[in-house]
């Protein structure tokens, strides 16, 4: 793999609305984690964990929300510049890092049935905030550049909405993008990149961490009691997740109405603008929200406590775009 300077997408469109692997990661463009091991959350606890304050926030709300819900180990806070220039020295068994990475991945193949040259295969974006600790062999080497292994604890996701996946994609379309961009008017950006999501990423990680739990989403999640909860109360969802992908174009599929994904749920439910759905959260507000997360070519559906950040309910599946018969699933267990 060859990282890219500007983020694209080919072969494979890499996305997720955001969402969190606890474990040791196989790649970073998957979402495949093996379990840690009780050794490593005891080692970890040990540590300082040096947040580096990510550009893209506020710098005063997010160091807020990070000391409000963060009481696993030590907290260090440190900005995006400073860490560019000197994170060198934060590079040490005594501390984890936690920061934002914002990278593309390419993969090239050579020979094969195409000819001999070398093309590429697979272009990825990577948008997450990644957990690092257990530095190991610490040295520099000729050069003066600093060498070491390192642990990936954690990893937390999150996805470029539908303009921006759009515009990188180096997928081939008929006539000009204007019109469908004027009608759906969105930026290039992401759907979920925001405080109060941020803040029950972050709750639910610090709850898994003191409590030495990993999380593997290929497990699922499904806790019984507290899904029946939505028998009583509203599930609320943001209302970008009405918007349909077309993956085979890389561009607009259409806006669904909401009766057709809930139209089979069979309680209570309210679609309600991004923003105001952050506002409930960042307020205190108690209620369960819908999160759909897709990554690459696996679609993860959850159910989160706005209050705690815990993540009721997850299912991973193959496919897109959520599906009615996604929400139905959710249904059966709230009976």
């Amino acid at each position: 793999m060859k990282k890219l300077t500007i983020l694209f997408l080919f072969t494979c469109i890499v996305s997720s609305y955001a969402q969190i692997n606890i474990g040791k990661s196989k790649s970073p463009i998957n979402l495949y984690v093996s379990k840690h091991k009780q050794a490593v959350f005891d080692n970890l606890k040990k540590t300082k964990t040096v947040f580096v304050v990510p550009t893209q926030l506020n710098a005063e709300e997010y160091k807020a929300v990070i000391k409000e819900v963060w009481d696993f180990n030590e907290v260090v806070f440190v900005d995006q510049e400073t860490y560019n220039n000197e994170g060198e020295k934060y590079i040490s068994s005594d501390n984890s890092i936690l920061r934002l990475v914002d990278n593309g991945y390419t993969k090239e193949k050579t020979g094969g049935v195409m000819g001999p040259g070398t093309r590429t295969v697979g272009e990825y974006i990577v948008f997450k905030f990644m957990m690092i600790s257990d530095f190991q062999n610490i040295k520099k080497n000729k050069k003066g550049k600093l060498k070491y292994d390192a642990l990936n604890i954690a990893e937390i996701f999150f996805t470029p909405n539908i303009r921006m996946r759009q515009d990188i994609s180096s997928k081939m379309r008929i006539g000009s993008m204007d019109k469908i961009n004027e009608k759906y008017g969105e930026e290039p950006g992401f759907y979920n990149f925001d405080m109060g999501y941020v803040k029950n990423y972050f709750q639910e990680l610090n709850r898994r961490l003191s409590n030495s739990e990993n999380l593997v989403m290929e497990d699922g999640i499904e806790k019984d009691e507290k899904i029946k909860e939505l028998k009583e109360k509203t599930l609320y969802a943001p209302k970008w997740i009405l918007k349909k992908y077309n993956a085979l174009a890389a561009t607009w599929g259409k806006t669904r109405e909401p009766e057709e994904l809930f139209g089979k749920y069979g309680h209570t439910y309210e679609i309600i603008d991004n923003n105001d759905l952050n506002s409930k959260i960042l307020k205190g507000e108690d209620f369960y929200y819908l999160m759909h997360t897709q990554f690459n070519q696996k679609k993860i559906v959850s159910v989160i406590h706005s209050l705690t950040g815990e993540i009721i309910y997850l299912k991973e599946d193959g496919s897109y775009n959520i599906k009615d018969s996604d929400i139905k699933s959710i249904a059966k267990l709230i009976k």
